[in-house]
């Protein structure tokens, strides 16, 4: 008579507990040779292999539903048919995981790019270059405040979620150019999202274009337009006249400070051109 194996051995046979053979048991996936009147399992050696195949599907994430229904039906053709649908899963998830690393990487540089440019002087416009971006954006809940503008935001992030992307890329605010030049910076004003230049249908988009910015770091809510005057009256006086939208990118948030700071870090966009001139390359 072949001699059986413990419950006890052979969990300790394929470096498991007793309660997953227990579990699995009851379940119907793997069951015992013979069970005494007292409970206890004991297992046949000629079950170690087909142990030791659920014990490898499983390590490589293939669900315990997936894996009965291929050991019931042991034959090769299931087998490979159970793997060639896990690869598909596995590839699918690789793909995934490799999108949220490129956002977490997107992530991490801006804040260490927020981090550098803290040391940069404020409120002391600078002319700079800009390749092309693109933002979505979401007018401001009136009325216009701190709990508003965050409100905004969070639906804005919603939107951009149903397309499947993160709002890794930073955000902001955006005024209409229009707005500002007729003395109303509020006017139309708006939150926005940085996002990869693409077609997003279904979401209200809007190009920034290459060339010459004006750029001003700043503390303060970017419903607070004294900022925007003071830079758009400086590009008058620097010979220079508004080329397009404006955008306040926030660069570090009230959440991010360690101090009692109640206003958040950013910069202020402008694209300039000169006088006279129609494009601002």
């Amino acid at each position: 008579m072949e001699k059986l194996i413990s419950i006890s051995e052979m969990a300790k046979l394929h470096g498991m507990s007793r309660q997953t053979l227990i579990h699995y048991d009851k379940i119907g996936l793997f069951k015992p040779m013979y069970t005494n009147k007292r409970g206890f399992r004991y297992y046949s050696k000629r079950q170690i292999p087909f142990m030791r195949k659920i014990g490898f599907l499983k390590n490589l994430g293939i669900s315990l539903k997936d894996i009965a229904e291929c050991v019931h039906d042991n034959k090769l053709d299931n087998t490979i048919a159970l793997l060639q649908n896990h690869r598909a899963t596995v590839q699918a998830e690789i793909e995934r995981l490799s999108i949220i690393e490129k956002r977490v990487s997107q992530q991490i540089q801006l804040l260490e790019d927020a981090r550098e440019v803290t040391a940069q002087p404020v409120h002391t416009p600078f002319i700079t270059k800009r390749s092309e971006r693109q933002i979505i954006y979401k007018e401001y809940i009136e009325p216009i405040n701190r709990e508003n503008l965050s409100l905004t935001l969070v639906n804005l992030w919603h939107e951009l979620f149903k397309g499947q992307l993160l709002p890794s890329a930073g955000f902001g605010s955006f005024f209409p150019r229009e707005s500002v030049v007729n003395g109303q910076p509020l006017k139309g004003a708006g939150s926005c999202i940085f996002v990869p230049l693409m077609d997003l249908p279904g979401l209200h988009t809007a190009t920034l274009p290459a060339g010459l910015y004006a750029c001003l770091y700043k503390y303060g809510m970017p419903y607070d337009t004294k900022h925007i005057e003071e830079l758009y009256s400086w590009l008058d006086a620097e010979g220079y006249e508004l080329a397009g939208d404006i955008i306040d990118t926030c660069l570090l948030d009230t959440t991010l400070y360690t101090n009692d700071q109640e206003s958040d870090f950013c910069l202020l966009e402008m694209p300039i051109r000169q006088k006279g001139t129609t494009s601002n390359l």
